[in-house]
């Protein structure tokens, strides 16, 4: 239920006066479904808290024989945080009564109205059936934006539940292509076993940490079942190529998309196994409504089977005899913390960096991958891992099965 996404008693009523009330009143009406929202500057200067602005819109409402009747509506912003004085609405009434068109007045404040307006309101109502008067005080308020909670996302964050802001990490990712905060991120990870994550939540804080935060310190694949992980990982595979056109169209970073991608290919065969995840990268594009699915298949896991080759390569050389190697993908203390996501975590940076690679053949590989004088180590030398997926599938499990194991023993 979307009443979960806000917490009522963390709305900052006493801050939400003049413009932020109106601002605040303007999303709540969007997210309702009004139409022709139109915010008004109706008078001059600072003289009065809401400084004379209100709302104009319109409401759409189906009629027996399936016809629209439309019916507009003006809003009055009451900004103060006190009981607000007859006059102000005696003023706002008969200013609504003189414009024809307005069919139903809204004053709403962030304060209260006394029992003398209400009553004065209702005896003025009896013998003027136009336009209709609506008081939303401060409790109104809090009711409508539980239920409509976008207007308190968008201006008042501090509001939501944990569930919420799990909500709205996935929305502001698939259907916005932007990234969450690490703020955010924290908050959620304090709080990660009272939320419920699913696939599209899941992918949205991987990615969301894979730009702002820390994958080592907050590994959130590992909260969600093996049925999530799977699930989760061909959605985010499925819906990549689309979501990284969109990233680029907004000018907003791709590079997190496939990382997060990456990440959960790793965790994903270190839970399930190579077998059932080369099977999974291989037969999941079946589904695919496209001529060419294979080609699709190429576009998208290129980038990400190269992403995590570069990493594993990076860490798997840190400390092996045969391959001495500059950092490619990571840094010095994501190397140092690179496991940690699958078990725990560490503050890590990460940096762009020229690579070069010296492999010494005479040594044997520290994973125990089957290497010789004429076969070079895979992680280093593979140009295009889609092309051999479950070769590279196999590499991966291997060199997570030793490498994490050995983190856990230090």
């Amino acid at each position: 239920m979307t009443s979960k996404l806000i917490l009522p008693s963390e709305i900052p009523w006493d801050e939400i006066k003049g413009s932020n009330l109106e601002e605040l009143l303007y999303w709540l009406f969007d997210s309702m479904g009004a139409k022709d929202l139109e915010w008004r500057i109706g008078g001059k200067g600072a003289g009065t808290a809401d400084q004379g602005r209100d709302l104009e819109l319109s409401f759409f409402t189906p009629a027996p024989d399936g016809t629209l009747t439309k019916e507009n509506w003006g809003v009055e912003a009451k900004g103060s945080g006190r009981t607000i004085e007859p006059s102000e609405v005696h003023k706002a009434v008969l200013n609504a009564a003189g414009k024809s068109h307005i069919e139903v007045l809204v004053i709403a404040t962030n304060g209260r109205f006394s029992n003398p307006t209400r009553d004065w309101v209702k005896e003025w109502q009896g013998d003027h059936p136009r336009p209709k008067i609506k008081l939303w005080e401060r409790t109104e308020l809090e009711k409508l934006c539980s239920n409509n909670p976008l207007a308190i996302i968008r201006l008042h964050g501090r509001a939501l539940s944990p569930q919420g802001k799990v909500q709205v990490a996935a929305t502001k990712l698939w259907d916005y292509v932007s990234f969450t905060d690490e703020p955010t991120l924290e908050s959620i990870w304090r709080k990660r076993k009272q939320v419920a994550i699913d696939e599209r939540a899941l992918f949205a804080l991987v990615a969301s940490e894979q730009a702002n935060g820390d994958i080592a310190l907050r590994s959130w694949a590992l909260l969600v079942s093996n049925a999530t992980l799977v699930s989760t990982l061909s959605t985010s595979l499925l819906n990549l190529f689309f979501l990284a056109i969109r990233a680029d169209e907004k000018g907003v970073r791709q590079e997190p998309l496939v990382r997060a991608a990456s990440y959960l290919i790793m965790v994903a065969t270190r839970r399930l196994g190579r077998d059932r995840v080369s099977s999974l990268l291989s037969n999941m594009w079946d589904a695919v409504k496209d001529n060419k699915p294979r080609n699709l298949r190429t576009i998208i896991l290129e980038p990400v089977l190269s992403t995590l080759q570069k990493e594993l390569k990076d860490v798997c050389a840190s400390d092996c005899r045969r391959v001495a190697t500059s950092l490619e993908m990571l840094d010095e203390r994501e190397v140092e913390h690179y496991w940690d996501r699958l078990e725990k975590g560490s503050k890590t940076k990460r940096k762009d960096r020229a690579r070069l690679t010296v492999e010494l053949y005479k040594h044997p590989c520290k994973v125990g991958l089957p290497l010789g004088n004429k076969v070079g180590c895979p992680l280093c030398h593979a140009k295009n891992p889609s092309a051999a997926l479950e070769e590279f599938i196999g590499v991966v499990d291997q060199v997570v099965k030793f490498r994490s194991m050995e983190a856990r023993k230090r």
